[in-house]
């Protein structure tokens, strides 16, 4: 399982092993204690994590906004629930 987690200095979305710590932020080289950072979601695998940090990016950039509301933080992780039960 793996959290996306979003840098609080550059605001650049990751993600980390739901077990791991820290993370070193790859664009700014900030260090931060992930349980310090707001989780967005929870997901099975590295490649679904990697695919959803580039739609969150994509999205704020081009709805011209600095991060998600907390609508629709819900509503990504009830989307992700459904489609994950759907895949089962």
């Amino acid at each position: 399982m793996y959290v996306i987690v979003r840098c609080p200095g550059c605001r650049t979305f990751s993600y980390v092993d739901r077990y791991q710590r820290w993370k070193l932020c790859p664009v700014c080289g900030q260090a931060y204690e992930v349980s310090r950072v707001p989780a967005y979601l929870e997901v099975e695998d590295h490649v679904e994590a990697e695919h959803i940090v580039r739609q969150l990016d994509k999205y704020l950039h081009t709805m011209k906004r600095k991060d998600l509301t907390p609508e629709e933080m819900e509503d990504l992780r009830r989307q992700y629930a459904m489609w994950v039960r759907k895949k089962i």
